[in-house]
């Protein structure tokens, strides 16, 4: 049985589900990775990419 303080779900439209299957097959060429593990590996790409441009937050202020 998992953790509960270790993991945590979210509820997706069935279309992002199926983009997000998408992209876990297209992340790291031939290896299908689960949905969980896709999406981790994206915020950790985003994440590491805002440490050196900044936050999420700031881009959307200054872009409106």
């Amino acid at each position: 049985m998992p953790n509960k303080y270790k993991y945590s779900s979210i509820s997706l439209k069935t279309s992002t589900v199926s983009k997000l299957n998408n992209l876990a097959k297209e992340l790291i060429p031939g290896i299908h990775l689960s949905s969980a593990k896709a999406v981790e590996l994206m915020i950790d790409r985003v994440g590491s990419s805002e440490d050196e441009k900044g936050t999420f937050n700031d881009k959307n202020t200054q872009e409106t």
